[in-house]
């Protein structure tokens, strides 16, 4: 789609522009833009702390409910299971009600969330092999993992539609469409699933690039790339792993190498398998949504404009938006909840109790050492443990004493994106087209990648 202005045409004023459209179309499209903004992409300082407000939101549900916050996880992972046992054995399977289907899954994810379910309350109990329920396997997934992540999904999946369904990813894309275009090879819209990943949380970009695709605005190839090269953890999370190693004192120098070597990764990670071979294919479901519709000597700006109206005036009502919010978080909880557990609890116990992690980090450790990082043996291990979970290695690398390897460290296990507690499970439950192996080896391509850019920032920062 070419999106650029003709030569010679200048952009129209903005009051002739606004005068096009009337107030409640304006408003319409405006106030719940602005609000969106307000929540997932503006920081904000409150008693002291900067963060986005969304962030806020979850930090103060989270401190409201902590008390009830770890049954309340093992309730999520256990209940919806026995009901989609209940439902997948019964003649209720064949009921068309969309809160009923919830709990229909197929067999294979009825078995994994029974499975979940199973481990997660042997982690609260203690009951079985300590493997289980020990404090740095299942009770990483449930004191550490699982509480905090809950207010997430709820909050993302209600709230997003603020950001997605009023215009502004309309009216983003339209602007930065050329400059996406040409550098990612993707639509400008994607410039705010990443704004709402690095300022909320992984999840939330992933969520967002989910339904985009679902509606139409995304082909399968396009949602690949976005969601594992743009949904990267938040800065408030990223801040958190680097405190895990005593070295906040570097976080805005260490935050700006992330930033390159994630641009640098989203440049070259699409064009390699198993990237390069997904296919440019629309949701066979719904087609494709954002049609050419530039009109003759209308600037950027303009398109935007009629683009986010034309959009905002099609928007569902606000209780539909919420129902539909509800029932997007509660098939996130139930179907990622007991996966995560399953997951967690496996690949945790091999980090702890087997020498698994650092037969398959071997290969690492020469090449670390070729770009002089102190302790390669001791960081390779850890360094792999982040493809479980992205604060495996600041837990497991506390104790290296070389700077330049905790700064690289850390910085490839927010630049990784794909770990397998949460992301990954969100990626392959979404159906876009990622399978476990392909995340596995955008995993290892982008560890690849990132290793060499973060060493050199490291050299220079803190070697």
């Amino acid at each position: 789609m070419n999106e650029q202005p003709e030569a010679g045409v200048a952009l129209p004023q903005a009051g002739g522009l606004l005068s096009q459209y009337s107030p409640a179309q304006l408003l319409r499209f405006l106030i719940p833009s602005l609000i969106g903004v307000m929540l997932f992409l503006v920081p904000m300082e409150i008693n002291g702390k900067s963060n986005i407000l969304i962030a806020f939101l979850i930090d103060y549900i989270n401190d409201v409910v902590k008390p009830l916050m770890v049954p309340v996880t093992v309730g999520v992972a256990t209940i919806p299971s026995l009901l989609t046992v209940l439902v997948t054995f019964s003649s209720l399977k064949n009921n068309p009600n969309r809160f009923v289907q919830l709990f229909n899954p197929g067999m294979g994810w009825t078995i994994v969330r029974v499975i979940g379910a199973v481990l997660m309350v042997m982690t609260y109990w203690k009951i079985g092999p300590e493997w289980v329920w020990h404090r740095n396997t299942g009770g990483v997934m449930l004191y550490d993992v699982g509480p905090v992540v809950l207010a997430i999904y709820f909050l993302s999946a209600v709230l997003l539609p603020l950001l997605t369904d009023y215009g502004l990813m309309e009216f983003v894309g339209s602007l930065v469409s050329r400059g996406f275009e040409k550098l990612f090879g993707l639509p400008g819209r994607a410039a705010v699933d990443c704004l709402a990943s690095w300022l909320a949380a992984s999840s939330v970009g992933i969520i967002l690039t989910t339904q985009q695709y679902r509606q139409g605005f995304y082909t399968s190839r396009e949602a690949c790339v976005i969601a594992t090269n743009f949904s990267i953890v938040s800065i408030a999370y990223s801040y958190l792993l680097l405190k895990l190693i005593g070295m906040e004192h570097v976080f805005l120098p260490w935050y700006g190498a992330v930033a390159v070597t994630g641009l640098v990764c989203a440049l070259i990670v699409p064009k390699l398998p198993p990237l390069r071979g997904k296919p440019n294919a629309y949701d066979p479901i719904v087609g494709k949504q954002l049609r050419t519709d530039r009109r003759e000597g209308e600037g950027l700006v303009a398109l935007g404009l009629r683009r986010a109206i034309e959009r905002a005036d099609t928007a569902p009502s606000i209780l539909t938006q919420l129902r539909h919010g509800v029932h997007v978080s509660l098939d996130i909880a139930i179907s990622v909840y007991p996966a995560m557990m399953v997951i967690g609890c496996l690949g945790l116990s091999l980090v702890e109790f087997t020498p698994l992690f650092k037969y398959l980090s071997m290969p690492l450790v020469p090449y670390m050492e070729l770009l002089q990082l102190p302790e390669a043996e001791k960081a390779a291990p850890a360094l792999l443990a982040g493809m479980v979970d992205s604060i495996m290695p600041s837990i497991l690398g506390a104790s290296i004493q070389s700077e330049v390897t905790r700064f690289v460290m850390v910085g490839v296990a927010v630049n990784q994106i794909i770990f397998f507690t949460e992301a990954a499970i969100l990626l392959i439950r979404a159906d876009i087209g990622l399978k476990p192996l392909d995340l596995l080896m955008i995993y290892v391509v982008r560890v690849l990648v990132s290793l060499p850019i973060l060493a050199l920032f490291g050299h220079l920062i803190v070697g």
